[in-house]
């Protein structure tokens, strides 16, 4: 067992889930600026979040299972990949459709990148150092929604709901 290899990829797949929570729970604070923004009531808007869980409730367990079978660091890295680009093209403010499309095209491999993060990093621990590292990386959803999430609501607030998306993709 590697425990420093074990602790940057703990933190490592903290970061990510950082960035993916934030894309996920992030569009909450930016609700009413969307709606504004396409003509649309705030319940329409909504969809933006509801369908993001439904398609990962949904598809989740069969990506998991699929994606299994390829190495768990491309696999992260493809997840991560996917949301950067899906973030930054919906800044753009395609029309509502395709804002919808771009933000259901990364929950496929949403799922995946907690299972693999966590596989990753327990590899080779014992049971003890293993819920160690799954705490650090399944405390990246407190961390985003304490500080990232807060903070792009903050810059759609000063600028535009467009920056918070890029914001985002970023982290």
């Amino acid at each position: 067992m590697n425990l420093p290899l074990n602790k940057k990829i703990a933190y490592m797949g903290c970061l990510g889930v950082i960035g993916i929570i934030g894309t996920e729970f992030g569009v909450i604070g930016i609700l009413p600026q969307i709606a504004s923004y396409y003509g649309i009531n705030i319940s329409t808007a909504g969809y933006l979040l509801s369908l993001f869980a439904l398609t990962i409730a949904l598809t989740g367990p069969f990506m998991v299972l699929y994606v299994s079978r390829f190495d768990r660091k491309k696999v992260m890295m493809a997840t991560l990949g996917l949301f950067l680009v899906s973030n930054i093209f919906s800044s753009f403010s395609p029309p509502f459709w395709l804002l919808m499309i771009l933000r259901l095209l990364p929950t496929l491999l949403h799922p995946a990148f907690f299972s693999m993060a966590i596989a990753a990093a327990s590899k080779d621990a014992s049971a003890k150092v293993q819920m160690r590292l799954t705490s650090i990386i399944i405390g990246g959803i407190a961390l985003a929604q304490v500080t990232l999430i807060p903070f792009t609501t903050f810059i759609a607030g000063i600028y535009s709901w467009q920056w918070s998306y890029v914001i985002q993709g970023l982290l």
